[in-house]
């Protein structure tokens, strides 16, 4: 191996290093509390180098935003099985289900995710970082799109624009888990959260269905 080639390895196996660290202080301190002092600690690194690998706490955000939605899509192209011939509602409920089993089963990415801050972070990374985390945000909302497109062919949704619909099924889906992150509102649920996932997905599809395709 040249020197070059070594250099340009050791400097991938720091980066990765940082960003290991910066998963696992994140997830101990939250996003807004944690700080570029606590990765450096946490990667016993200089303040001063990791600034040369990650310029802010916003791009060291994004470089694991972009790990999560590759490990999002990764569930829900699983979920949408294209070479399946499943219904719309079918492929939707899987769709769902995958997003729940994420939330389950990678939650410091699932944080990551409801981490990003609007503005914020828009103004705190390069537009060329901003448009990567974007591309790579639509890739799972497009799944969703598909799966509405097909049910607006099958006259399931006839009334419905598809990205909207498609929109609507994340938000409601969030609102629940959002909901149910809290300890105090799960109590006053009463259920959960599982449960009422469930039942807020198929209010969502009753109330979009056409009347033809509702029990």
């Amino acid at each position: 191996m040249t020197t070059r080639a070594r250099r340009e390895r050791e400097k991938e196996e720091r980066r990765q290093s940082i960003l290991q660290a910066a998963h696992r202080v994140f997830l101990e301190k939250g996003f807004s509390r944690a700080t570029m002092d606590d990765v450096a600690e946490r990667a016993e690194l200089s303040k001063g180098t990791l600034y040369l690998y990650f310029e802010s706490k916003e791009t060291l955000l994004a470089h694991l935003l972009l790990e999560g939605l590759d490990s999002l899509y990764q569930y829900l192209e699983e979920a949408f099985a294209p070479d399946r011939p499943l219904t719309a509602l079918e492929r939707l409920r899987r769709l769902g289900w995958a997003y729940f089993r994420f939330f389950q089963q990678e939650p410091l990415y699932f944080r990551v995710l409801m981490a990003v801050n609007g503005e914020r972070f828009r103004e705190t990374v390069t537009p060329e970082t901003y448009q990567e985390v974007l591309e790579a945000s639509l890739e799972g909302l497009n799944l969703v799109v598909r799966a509405m497109e097909q049910g607006i062919a099958e006259g399931l949704f006839p009334h419905c624009d598809a990205r909207q619909a498609a929109a609507v099924m994340w938000a409601t889906l969030n609102g629940v888990l959002d909901l149910m992150s809290h300890p105090l509102r799960r109590d006053m649920v009463g259920v959960s959260t599982e449960a009422l996932y469930q039942m807020a997905m198929e209010t969502l599809f009753r109330g979009m269905r056409s009347p033809a395709h509702n029990p």
